[in-house]
């Protein structure tokens, strides 16, 4: 059973969120080469979002992944040398340059490694309410808490994984549906951790097997 030790906070503020899958569970369709909804006990089922940092900011959070690897491994001596933050990539443009811009991808899987269902991450608006229109766009802005930890992927690398555990929305977007007769009221600025008086879920309920990793970029 991992040490609570293995499983460090993450929480990435003000960030610009992306592909957000957070209305339910997922699961890419090779056939397709899409995400599709899907039960949360299919195969590879998940909740998930992806956040935009400066590189930067990345570089830094990197640093800190890479340490919290270095500490599990010290405690787990099976754990291969560190290789990767598994879903995080640097961004492009069309040319093919770099744009300055690192994206994470934080997920939670439908089910626990034992087959019974995991909780939905919780989500919460700027006001730390429960929001329950779930279908917002990439794009919006908010704060991102996950778990880390060292995992192995099936072909033996080791790096870490992120695991949803919270997103607080703090800038939705939406489909316009005709409200451009509206004004933009400013985002209310989020605290240092919105979730404090929250608290995290359980470790038990974050640990899950990490899957989806053909994105992945070595740092």
């Amino acid at each position: 059973m991992a040490d609570t030790s293995d499983f460090k906070k993450v929480l990435a503020k003000n960030v610009t969120l992306q592909f957000p899958k957070l209305n339910g569970t997922y699961r890419f369709n090779t056939a397709t080469q899409r995400s599709e909804p899907c039960a949360p006990t299919a195969s590879n089922a998940a909740w998930s979002v992806a956040f935009d940092m400066p590189d930067a900011d990345a570089k830094a959070l990197v640093a800190e992944l890479k340490e919290h690897y270095a500490a599990s491994r010290s405690r787990n001596t099976k754990l291969p040398e560190f290789k990767t933050v598994f879903g995080a990539k640097r961004l492009k443009d069309k040319d093919g340059n770099l744009t300055g811009v690192t994206q994470f991808t934080a997920k939670r899987n439908g089910t626990k490694k034992n087959g019974d269902r995991n909780e939905p991450p919780t989500v919460i608006d700027g006001a730390k309410q429960p929001m329950t229109k779930l279908d917002f766009w990439g794009g919006s802005v908010g704060t991102v808490r996950a778990w880390a930890v060292a995992v192995v992927d099936p072909d033996g690398a080791g790096g870490i994984s992120l695991l949803l555990d919270a997103v607080q929305v703090t800038d939705p977007k939406y489909g316009d549906g005709g409200m451009d007769d509206f004004d933009t009221v400013e985002a209310k600025k989020p605290a240092d951790d919105p979730f404090a008086d929250m608290g995290p879920a359980p470790v038990a309920q974050v640990k899950a097997k990490a899957h989806d990793l053909d994105d992945e970029i070595p740092f």
